[in-house]
């Protein structure tokens, strides 16, 4: 007889926590302290995931990055990457449930708003709020911002739909002894629109800045706010999609690219998210431009999106940033960085030669029809050498 989900949740009720410490021994942190935040399990941190208090009856917990999940079948899904059969029948197994015999379905019972539905809403109201607070980057006040931007020679202003500009948000930090975080200081800040893989919007990521257009002095001058939906294979939209575009993790990144090539190119904020992105209908070929940093995340990151899409029957192309001599010893990586556009092999694509932005192009050939159109475009764009200058 078919494993009835609806069944397996009802036995499941008020057993979540033995369940989910037996079945994912990474929640073991969170699951020992009920609705206090801990490093996340997958992708780590500091404090940025917890499990509801009500995590007994409904096994859901929620991660600043990733997204809510509302029961104990989406946050094993998430914690141990198993599609939903698996944590289904690994569930029923773990309570020793027969799936041959012959199962009743689970009476009817009142169900009070559950805590995770609470915190979706409080979610939702603080996201709106600030968002009301935002101003156009083009406005008089919006200064830090266009600085900001100009420090990495970034010119034409984002989508004033997509990235805003916010006079003075609060900057939130935990101190030692405090079980909340406290607001510590006030700063300008660049807000943009974060939407899961539906367009729906479920966060927004903040950058916190000086009057002078400089990353703010704290620790984490770049934060999430709490999504109130699942923000998996979602992204900051910042261009319209096209056949062939683009994805990086950060914003700066992104506009740089789009300034330097004319594609559009969406930034998936982290490379945890980055991994999990998922492409519009009707894109074809994805370029990623990954980041190249010291701890390796930026990398592994391009390199899984990249199975994933080549996979799915998608053409990726994987673009690091940094110079040649920093390439992977027996990859393929060869950088454009310094390369006239017009010496390039027709089967390289163009859009890897930004000359400026010393990126390593780790594909060694594919096919491109609207190569020589991307090739003009570099040939005639302006040589300012600073355009990558901060995002290297």
């Amino acid at each position: 007889m078919r494993l009835e989900s609806a069944v397996v949740r009802d036995h499941a009720k008020d057993q979540w926590i033995g369940i989910l410490g037996r079945l994912a021994p990474s929640l073991e942190a969170a699951l020992a302290r009920l609705g206090r935040h801990v490093p996340c399990p997958v992708h780590g941190g500091r404090d940025g995931f917890r499990v509801f208090r009500d995590v007994n009856q409904t096994g859901g917990g929620i991660c600043n990055t990733c997204g809510s999940f509302r029961d104990g079948f989406s946050l094993l899904m998430w914690a141990n990457g198993w599609p939903f059969r698996e944590a289904l029948e690994s569930v029923a197994r773990d309570l020793r449930l027969e799936t041959g015999g012959a199962w009743t379905a689970p009476k009817p019972r009142s169900n009070p708003q559950p805590a995770q539905r609470r915190d979706q809403a409080g979610a939702e109201d603080s996201l709106r709020r600030v968002w009301e607070q935002t101003i156009d980057p083009t406005a008089s006040r919006a200064e830090p911002l266009r600085r900001y931007l100009l420090r990495r020679g970034i010119e034409p202003m984002p989508d004033p739909g997509v990235v805003r500009f916010h006079p003075g948000l609060g900057y939130y930090e935990k101190l030692e002894g405090q079980e909340r975080p406290i607001r510590v200081e006030i700063y300008p800040a660049m807000i943009a629109r974060v939407v899961d893989s539906q367009a729906r919007p479920v966060a927004l990521h903040r950058t916190y800045l000086t009057a002078d257009g400089r990353k703010a002095p704290v620790e984490s001058p770049k934060k999430l706010m709490t999504p109130c939906g699942p923000i998996q294979g979602g992204a900051i939209r910042l261009f319209p999609a096209g056949p062939e575009m683009g994805v990086t993790e950060g914003i700066e990144t992104a506009l740089a690219v789009r300034q330097r090539t004319e594609m559009p190119v969406w930034a998936a904020v982290s490379a945890a998210l980055l991994e999990r992105w998922e492409p519009p209908t009707g894109t074809r070929l994805v370029v990623i431009w990954a980041d190249l940093d010291r701890s390796g995340k930026g990398q592994a990151a391009a390199s899984a999106l990249r199975d994933r899409l080549l996979a799915e029957g998608l053409q990726p192309v994987t673009c690091l940033q940094g110079q040649s001599r920093m390439a992977p010893r027996g990859s393929t990586g060869q950088t454009f960085g310094g390369s006239s556009c017009g010496l390039l092999p027709d089967h390289f694509h163009p859009l890897t030669a930004c000359r400026a932005g010393g990126f390593i192009c780790l594909e060694k050939r594919y096919a491109l029809s609207s190569a020589a159109r991307y090739k003009h475009r570099l040939r005639h764009a302006p040589r300012s050498s600073h355009v990558f200058r901060s995002v290297l």
